[in-house]
């Protein structure tokens, strides 16, 4: 008879909030003083197009969202990292876990990448470290991830992270005014 398997311990994740890197970038928490960066994505219609969010009409909408970030992570409900350049030292996008299931050792990630770094690496990288830290250090079994059905981009960044396509999902997502179908990837940890 296999090993009764218990739910996952992560309260030291939400204890201090986790910094990840990688040889060009900086995972770290997100803050107030993001505030311009987080426009700059969140304002570009051509960004949002495959978003759940509304495209960002003020800055007021970007510090909305900052201040929802420390309420969700206190209520262990997601873990928002900002994307930094090393160097030079700037901000790019926002990337998080969400979805997380201790009892199910499961989690999912998003992310966002001011256009003009697309096209660069950056966002399959941070992927590919985001997986990493949840299969070493967080100790789960599967990660996953959902994009448009039409954001090509997005889903050769999690085929280049080792995710499998594992479904699609028809009219799963109310956005924008539109149901929209998405392509559902993940992976699993090796050797459990």
């Amino acid at each position: 008879m296999a090993a009764e398997i218990a739910p996952l311990d992560l309260s030291r994740f939400f204890e201090t909030h986790p910094l990840l890197e990688t040889a060009r970038l900086r995972l770290r928490e997100l803050r107030i003083e993001d505030k311009e960066g987080v426009y700059a994505y969140a304002s570009d219609p051509e960004v949002t197009r495959y978003m759940i969010f509304p495209t960002h009409t003020s800055i007021e909408d970007s510090i909305a969202y900052l201040e929802t970030c420390p309420k969700n992570f206190a209520a262990r409900e997601r873990i928002p990292f900002a994307i930094e350049l090393k160097d030079p030292r700037e901000f790019i996008g926002a990337c998080d876990f969400h979805h997380i299931s201790p009892q199910h050792h499961s989690i999912e990630l998003g992310y966002t990448l001011t256009r003009k770094y697309w096209g660069f690496g950056y966002m399959t990288e941070a992927v590919r470290e985001m997986i990493r830290f949840a299969f070493e250090e967080m100790g789960m079994h599967r990660v996953a991830a959902t994009c448009d059905l039409e954001n090509v981009r997005s889903a050769r960044v999690l085929e280049r992270s080792g995710m499998q396509h594992e479904g699609t999902f028809h009219d799963y997502e109310l956005r924008h005014g539109r149901f929209v179908t998405v392509k559902c990837y993940a992976t699993l940890k090796t050797g459990d």
